[in-house]
């Protein structure tokens, strides 16, 4: 792990992951060794909607600029098309233009820009009146609403679930609702998710849609629920160019990254 050691001032989450990557059975990882030493790596992960996501791309600072991590980007895209993925994404924060130029060379196109927000000191968050959980019988109401919204248009049709992209297909929407990840405010909608990684926990908020009193309910009863353990940190996702972001303003949060998803279709695809 010492070619990261300086990623993000030294605070890169690889390592806290690493076991738990090998471990996973929907997952590869590649490496890539000069004189028997790692100098780069990444992770290719199969999702419910039939994609690959691509992440953890590092390359040692001392290795970068000749070309390792299009071959490495190269190589993962042959075996995820070979596993019968339909299409790549990945994602890569607004500011890394130096990333872009090298997704733009792998044939990925920017498809949407998600902004995430977080709790600001001080926001009121817990249970609200009039916020339920969707169930399985409201499926047809659920994807309509879903489909219908400005947000799965500006959003390129995807929801966030532990920091991937994957489509909202009927397939997806059908197991949010079995889970108990669904909860709607009126004609407002929320799809989340809760997990963990290494010893971080989350919680998140992966699609949201609806009006400004509705979103706002959502956001402060999900975020707010009590559980066995307070999470270390908790996420709301929404396209730039959605209204839904003057309502996370209002039920206190505050924008804290913004970030690029990027596709490529594949052969399978």
């Amino acid at each position: 792990m010492d070619f990261i050691k300086d990623v993000w001032d030294g605070h890169d989450y690889i390592p806290r992951v690493w076991d738990d990557w090998l471990r996973d059975p929907k997952a590869k990882m590649f490496v890539i060794l000069a004189d028997g030493k790692q100098v780069g790596m990444n992770r290719v992960r199969f999702l419910e909607d039939g994609s690959a996501w691509f992440e953890g791309a590092r390359i040692h600072p001392q290795f970068r600029g000749i070309g390792l991590a299009t071959k490495l980007g190269r190589r993962s895209m042959a075996a995820a098309s070979k596993a019968g993925a339909e299409i790549f994404r990945l994602t890569s924060g607004t500011w890394n233009k130096q990333a872009h130029r090298q997704i733009a060379r792998m044939g990925f196109e920017e498809t949407s820009r998600v902004s995430v927000y977080v709790p600001a000191e001080g926001a009121k968050l817990g249970p609200q009146a009039g916020v339920k959980r969707a169930k399985l019988s409201d499926l047809p109401v659920v994807v309509r609403t879903i489909r219908a919204s400005r947000e799965f248009s500006l959003g390129a049709g995807v929801m966030w679930d532990t920091f991937a992209a994957k489509a909202l297909t009927r397939q997806v929407i059908a197991r949010s609702l079995r889970e108990g990840r669904i909860y709607l405010a009126g004609d407002s909608l929320a799809v989340t998710a809760e997990g963990s990684e290494g010893e971080g926990t989350w919680r998140q908020v992966g699609f949201l849609t609806g009006d400004k009193e509705g979103t706002a309910r959502l956001v402060r009863h999900f975020l707010g629920l009590k559980g066995r353990r307070k999470p270390d940190r908790s996420f709301v996702y929404v396209p730039q160019g959605s209204k839904v972001i003057g309502a996370l303003r209002g039920a206190g949060m505050k924008r804290d990254f913004s970030l690029m998803l990027f596709e490529r279709k594949t052969a399978n695809g």
